[in-house]
């Protein structure tokens, strides 16, 4: 058996052509399909130089856990039965001897606030020097300022009322002269149920039709031009 009859029944009953099976210049295999890798890491990283913070040596012992002196927190840091004592001011009992013996201070009033013997002057004059406006303002409005709060005065009895009345609304008066028209175009009109009789539409004018005249016009036509042929004949 020739070469030709074998390729004839290998596309016969193999279902193969000459370009799959004569011209293989090598085998066609399936690509290599991506898999997945996890990357190989070190079980434990490289941890950093510890030093000792008194000589800067490195540590050669076992390591000291990072959260040794690690402590849960409190709910209440403080003990609400220890009350904070109130700060009182410490007197000063070398402020005389100072105020004597250090050079003179000369303030606007052009009094020296050293030779002042009388402590509480001294205070008025510094605090009056020192404090804004809007410290003045406020220490007079809390000393004058009543106990029970302020409370704002009523009014007086408000005026009395003055309410205003508008006539009544009267449509113009027309005399029946002008409405004698009006009255007989209404006495003309039919109350009663109007029912269309075979009578009212023989009465009734029809209108007219648009196409009917149209086709009359053509049918005329037509007529016409039979006439004048069969007359030529």
């Amino acid at each position: 058996m020739n070469k030709t009859r074998q390729n004839a029944q290998k596309m016969l009953f193999n279902h193969e052509t000459t370009y799959r099976t004569d011209y293989y210049k090598y085998d066609i295999k399936e690509y290599p399909k991506t898999q997945y890798r996890e990357k190989q890491s070190h079980h434990e990283r490289g941890l950093p130089t510890y030093k000792n913070c008194h000589t800067l040596m490195e540590w050669k012992d076992q390591r000291p856990p990072f959260s040794c002196y690690h402590v849960a927190k409190d709910v209440l840091r403080t003990n609400p039965n220890n009350v904070q004592r109130p700060c009182a001011k410490p007197v000063d009992h070398d402020r005389e001897d100072a105020q004597k013996t250090r050079p003179r201070l000369v303030m606007t009033p052009a009094v020296s606030l050293d030779d002042i013997e009388d402590s509480s002057a001294r205070d008025i004059i510094i605090s009056d020097m020192y404090m804004t406006d809007n410290m003045k303002n406020m220490k007079i409005a809390v000393i004058t300022a009543p106990r029970e709060g302020a409370k704002a005065p009523l009014t007086g009895r408000p005026a009395p009322a003055n309410p205003v009345f508008l006539p009544k609304y009267q449509p113009p008066y027309v005399s029946p002269e002008w409405r004698m028209e009006s009255v007989s175009w209404d006495q003309k009109q039919l109350r009663s149920h109007c029912d269309p009789t075979q009578r009212f539409w023989l009465l009734h004018e029809l209108p007219k039709c648009k196409a009917c005249e149209e086709t009359a016009v053509v049918v005329a036509h037509r007529k016409m031009l039979r006439n004048l042929k069969h007359n030529n004949v």
